[in-house]
This record gives structure tokens, sequence and C-alpha cells, in this order.
């Protein structure tokens, strides 16, 4: 059994902030206590600050070039996932990689890259010279993209060999490509990668009990429940919105939030406060 009403009514709830804030609304946005004092992702990621930005100056500038340039652009803004960062390197994203501009250009910006994940530089580099040493020993490999199309899987699959690029920024570059090159993938409401983060907020979507998921062993039976979840999304008791339909990514992005709310509702700081 799953516990649907509190997934979802955090979902709404953050949903409906992200909608009075556009809208002009004076604060407060929410009476909801966590979500007044910590800082929380838009439901949809499309929504975030980061991918906005990254959706405006690379996505859609660079649709109609090749599979090969995209998937370099997508991969090199988000090795670093930072708006101050992309903004001084954004000639060089656009067009052939200089990695000697792009160490000249942001050697003095600080932090560099996002704090939102884990970036592990090779021994002896600083995080500059680990992202950009990483980006160098993927490129000669991109070209693997012109058979991209079918299923966000495989593409995620190829990722993985490429120097220092782990599931997690594999999958963050599979999303952003599924708007473009993977548009037409089969897998988009059948497959997603389910992160730490996801795999202990769907081990709180279980009713009765913590359940202890292992995101290496457990990818197959948090896959079925991540699909189950979707098909409730449909339901417009649990999501009403339907202009803003759940895709997989939806449901795997919202685990890991719930796992947050429900961490901070059982008294435990989070990592960023709300401003």
């Amino acid at each position: 059994m799953l516990n649907l009403n509190e997934y979802f009514a955090t979902a709404r709830e953050r949903y409906l902030i992200s909608l009075r804030r556009g809208s002009g609304q004076e604060r407060p946005w929410t009476q909801d206590p966590i979500f007044s004092m910590w800082r929380f992702c838009n439901v949809h990621r499309e929504d975030d600050r980061t991918t906005k930005w990254f959706r405006s100056n690379v996505r859609l500038p660079l649709a109609g070039k090749s599979a090969e340039v995209q998937l370099r652009a997508t991969l090199i803004f988000r090795w670093f996932n930072r708006i101050e960062t992309g903004e001084k390197i954004l000639d060089i994203i656009h067009s052939d990689w200089d990695p000697v501009e792009v160490c000249n250009r942001l050697k003095d910006e600080h932090p560099v890259c996002t704090g939102a994940y884990m970036i592990r530089s090779p021994e002896g580099m600083s995080k500059l010279d680990g992202i950009v040493y990483s980006i160098n020993e993927s490129i000669p490999q991109l070209g693997m993209a012109e058979k991209w199309g079918s299923s966000l899987e495989e593409a995620w699959r190829d990722l993985l060999p490429l120097y220092g690029v782990g599931p997690f920024i594999a999958y963050e570059i599979v999303s952003d490509l599924r708007w473009t090159i993977l548009s037409e993938a089969e897998d988009i409401n059948t497959w997603a990668n389910a992160g730490p983060g996801c795999a202990r907020g769907l081990g709180r979507v279980m009713t009765g009990h913590r359940r202890q998921f292992n995101r290496h062993k457990d990818q197959e039976e948090m896959l079925l429940i991540m699909r189950e979840l979707l098909e409730h999304s449909r339901n417009p008791v649990h999501w009403p919105y339907d202009d803003r339909p759940w895709e997989m990514r939806e449901v795997e992005h919202w685990a890991c939030e719930f796992e947050k709310y429900c961490s901070a509702y059982d008294g435990n700081r989070l990592k960023r406060r709300f401003k």
C-alpha cells in the first residue's frame, strides 16, 4: 500500500506556492511551516531557476543542431550547473570547447559549480580543473548521441562510462535532452533513475513502515512503484492540474523532495533555508 495522500498533498502545496509567487501575490505564499522555512525544488524540474536559464540560453538556441552538439553543450553546462558560470562561458558552450579560455574566465569565480550535488575532482586538482579535465576526457566520445532517440535509459547507460560522469549527472543530462533529441523516447513514462534521495523518499511512501530501498539492488522494484505513482497522478484527486501532467521524472523528482519534507517534519535540519 502506498501513502498517496501525503506524497501528493505536499506536491500540490509546493506547486501552489510557485503559482502564488509567480502571480505576484504578496507573502506568505503558504501556511505550511516546513515549506515556509526550507528550500524545496519545484514539482516540475522545468520550473526550477537553473533549468529555465539553461532552456532559454542553451537548449532552445541549439535545438536545431546535431545531436552531438546538443549533448556537448548540455554536458558542459550540467557539469557546472550554475547560472553565473554559464553566463561567463556561454559563447564557448555554444561553439567550440576551449579549456584554456574556460579556465581563464572562471579562475576567479567562486563558487564555480553547484552545491546541489557532489563533484569529485581528480586528486590534486581544484574543482575548476577537475571539471575541465572531465569535460576534456568526455568530448571525443560524444558522437554516441547520433544514434539516440528511442530510449532515455539507453542514453543514460551510454553516458555512464564517461570520465567522472555518475548516475546523477547522466540523469540530469538525459532529462534535458528529453525535450530535444530524446523527445520521442519510448520510455519517458516508464523509466527513471532512482537515486539515493528518491530511494529514501519511496521508502517514506510505503504505508505502515519505512522501507529501506537499496538504489543499486532495488531499481526494478522502485520502477514499479514509480509507475504506480505516475498512474495515480492521472487522478485529479491527487493532481488536479491537467495542463501540467506528470512524467516519470516528476515522480522521481518529487520522491526526493518528499523525503526532504518528511525529514524536516521529523525535526531534522535541511541543507538550505528558504529565502
